[in-house]
């Protein structure tokens, strides 16, 4: 079943709990950062980026939109890896998997 937070590993002072807010706010601050490429639905990161916290696992699915003069699978590839590690560094939490979905171009 799916949950809202992950579970950190217990330190000393007890234990850490992430929602899954978090790793969508990571996300949408790297689509920010980089060029030729915006979420798909601007207004509401809700429709745009979905977190799926399971057993301790994260998944992340974002829909974007393109620059129509980019590399699509670069642009792709380039937001994949700073999502990953923007997360890994910011939480010390390796998401399972992060799908990009392009949904549309920027003109």
């Amino acid at each position: 079943m799916a949950q809202e937070y992950i579970v950190l590993e217990p330190n000393k002072y007890g234990v850490v709990h992430l929602n899954k807010v978090v790793f969508s706010s990571i996300a949408k601050n790297v689509i920010e950062d980089i060029d030729n490429v915006v979420l798909a639905d601007s207004k509401k990161v809700k429709n745009s980026i979905t977190t799926i916290v399971d057993g301790n696992k994260l998944s992340m699915s974002v829909q974007v939109k393109v620059a129509c003069n980019a590399n699509v699978a670069d642009v792709c590839s380039e937001l994949q890896t700073k999502i990953f590690e923007s997360i890994s560094y910011m939480t010390d939490f390796k998401p399972e998997s992060i799908e990009v979905s392009v949904v549309g171009f920027i003109f």
